[in-house]
């Protein structure tokens, strides 16, 4: 019969077995073994399912057996070590699984230190060694075959600190506890798996903490390795890039993304397709495309990095070159001068596309820029001038487009021109 054996060195206290609640890791946050209750369960899981198991304490094997006790007309299986009575019964952990029992195990080896596993078909304990060996049938070799999805003990991350590990992901999002599955979510698809190091567990060894704090801290903290990765392949899909807020609470992205970003400019699949749609000729190349919540966190830290501006907080413009439209543009302030028409001190221009193929102009009262579509290259030369003196007036006044101030600043301004002009006093 062939065994998996699970050893550690120092020897198990056998009354920490038969104690309900009995652990001396309940102080220590790093631990996974915290509530004295997994041995337990690992015993009523094994004799449920008839596995033949064996457990030494040296050299010395532990007997453990079953007696039985019928109270009011139920028959209740009571496990026995050494002889004595416990109060574990083969009804705990009924939801249990294989591979918890061997987490369990593989957990505690590796809290007491020496922890060492391989199959064989001799149970025999070692000195100074506590020793669990456990029949391989179909459902303890299906967690042996799968074991990197349980435990990740001795593969590489791609970043180790005192709070997280960071190691490749896959087809779904996976939390560990120093190196063991704490949660997964089969159905989401995760860049990456997380070691959270402290994380808080409930006694079913479950993570109960909160998934996107946990995770963007990770992924804030990235090194370049991480960040240059992520660059690359992020895409909405990912939990990553689609499940999580970025922008909830006040932790800010490394220097470290500001590096690996360097000169390239982001921007996210809809503002380019609105682009494109708009007529600008966006150049792929020159751009980082990147799922919309990740370019908001990120250009919310680094704005340099958009390739997107802002009009008036509202609607995003991609800047591009436009000679021809700029020509008309200094037709058109020439003539203004020429009318004595007074323009904001501060006031500047920049042609490009906006996502809003209905926009013309906008101006950004804070950066005291006016965003112009390119489209104004083939409008007339009178609608120039009159695009800038809408926008003017917008910076001037504070007024928004639609709205009743607007609307009666112009009535107002029109007014006293056309009194001044036949040298009307009201």
């Amino acid at each position: 019969m062939k065994y998996l054996k699970i050893s550690n060195d120092g020897i198990l206290d056998i009354r920490l077995v038969a104690l309900m609640g009995g652990t001396t890791k309940s102080n220590d946050q790093y631990k996974i073994g915290q509530f004295g209750t997994g041995l337990k369960y690992t015993l009523a899981f094994l004799f449920r399912n008839n596995l033949d198991f064996r457990i030494f304490a040296g050299t010395d094997e532990i007997a453990i057996s079953l007696d039985t006790e019928e109270i009011r007309g139920d028959v209740f299986e009571i496990i026995c070590i050494n002889g004595h009575r416990t109060s574990i019964t083969t009804k705990m952990g009924e939801d249990w699984k294989a591979w918890m029992i061997i987490r369990e195990l593989w957990s505690n080896a590796l809290d007491e230190g020496g922890a060492i596993r391989y199959v064989t078909s001799q149970p025999e304990g070692e000195e100074n060694k506590t020793s669990f060996f456990i029949q391989v049938d179909a459902q303890i070799q299906a967690v042996l075959d799968d074991w990197q999805k349980y435990f990740i003990h001795g593969i590489e991350p791609w970043q180790d600190t005192h709070s997280y590990a960071i190691y490749s992901g896959g087809p779904s999002l996976r939390l560990y506890k120093q190196g063991i599955l704490i949660h997964e979510e089969e159905k989401t698809k995760s860049m990456f798996s997380y070691d959270i190091k402290n994380a808080q567990l409930n006694e079913l060894r479950e993570f109960k903490g909160h998934i996107p704090f946990e995770v963007t801290n990770a992924i804030f903290n990235a090194n370049e390795k991480v960040a240059s990765y992520f660059m690359e392949h992020i895409t909405a899909d990912y939990y990553e890039g689609g499940d999580l807020s970025y922008d909830w609470y006040s932790n800010q992205f490394g220097k470290i993304w500001e590096k690996v970003i360097g000169g390239a400019k982001l921007i996210h699949p809809k503002a380019l397709e609105h682009l494109k749609q708009s007529g600008a000729e966006v150049n792929d190349g020159s751009m980082i495309v990147v799922p919309e919540a990740v370019y908001k966190a990120l250009t919310k830290q680094f704005e340099h990095v958009s390739a997107l501006r802002v009009a008036d907080k509202i609607g995003e413009f991609l800047p591009d070159h436009n000679p021809e439209a700029e020509k008309k543009l200094k037709q058109g302030l020439v003539i203004l001068e020429a009318c004595g028409y007074p323009l904001h001190p501060e006031i500047t221009f920049e042609f490009g596309y906006f996502g809003d193929n209905k926009v013309i102009a906008k101006v950004n009262r804070d950066t005291k820029k006016v965003y112009l579509s390119n489209t104004c290259a083939q409008a007339s030369l009178h609608s120039m001038v009159a695009t800038i003196i809408e926008e003017n007036e917008h910076l001037m006044t504070g007024h928004s487009d639609c709205t009743r101030d607007f609307q009666q600043h112009f009535i107002n301004l029109y007014t006293r021109e056309l009194l001044a002009k036949h040298g009307i006093e009201v």
